[in-house]
């Protein structure tokens, strides 16, 4: 059993935006980044640790002696360190996949002692899986094109046991004012006016957000029998879907 979750105690603080830049090119989670997710993350999506924590105590229900859990997008990993801090000493396997070399060279760094996770770099709409006790999704979807996002879920579904689970964790589309207050979190974390506006243009063609009903539309699409959400603060949420 891990002693430690992933983040560290002091992660190196986010400063890609800070200076102005003359061109802005697309968010990609390259070595700049990687370095600085943990900060990053925490600063930027409203719940975020809260998140983390109940999908590893969600996935734990889920997730028996020999299960195997599948972390999709896993960025640094901590949602898999979550999982294995919730079940203990239960035997079980995570395979965590990011496309990004960057993010499982880091979280293979920051992985010290856990024998369980199993890293791979790879493209999540193409990793075979099978036999799955739990999936999980965590900011994930709004970064793939729209028309890849319906037949991953799918995949998903099949190859989820009976009684499986996805765990799906998005941005979603809000009202203005929500979207008001979310930029206002981001500025009491410490973000300036230029580093909210240059991000927010390096993700304009990467990140597309949808609706949490179009959400529960495609995992309904998807085979899923019932759909549950299970959090929501400002325009960030998370799922639960069952077969």
């Amino acid at each position: 059993m891990p002693t430690q979750d992933n983040r560290g105690s002091n992660p190196p603080l986010d400063e890609v935006y800070r200076r102005p830049r003359e061109q802005i090119v697309d968010f990609a989670f390259d070595e700049s980044v990687a370095e600085v997710f943990q900060d990053m993350i925490r600063r930027s999506v409203p719940g975020y640790e809260t998140v983390v924590a109940c999908t590893g105590l969600i996935a734990a229900r889920y997730l028996p002696a020999g299960g195997t859990c599948y972390d999709l997008g896993c960025s640094l990993g901590a949602s898999s360190h979550a999982v294995l801090r919730a079940v203990g000493e239960r035997d079980c396997r995570v395979v965590a996949i990011d496309g990004s070399e960057a993010m499982i060279e880091r979280a293979r760094a920051l992985a010290t002692g856990e024998g369980r996770i199993e890293w791979l770099v790879g493209d999540i709409r193409q990793v075979e899986m099978h036999s799955a006790h739990v999936v999980m999704l965590n900011f994930v979807l709004q970064f793939l094109p729209l028309e890849d996002r319906l037949p991953l879920l799918t995949r998903i579904r099949e190859a989820l046991v009976p009684d499986g689970v996805l765990l799906l964790a998005e941005k979603l589309a809000a009202s203005p004012e929500v979207e008001e207050v979310h930029l206002d979190f981001k500025r009491a974390n410490g973000y300036s006016e230029l580093e909210i506006a240059q991000k927010r243009t390096a993700l304009e063609n990467v990140m597309r957000i949808d609706s949490l009903e179009a959400h529960d539309e495609r995992l309904t699409a998807a085979g899923f029998g019932e759909v549950e959400t299970w959090f929501r603060c400002l325009n960030w949420g998370a799922m639960i879907a069952r077969p």
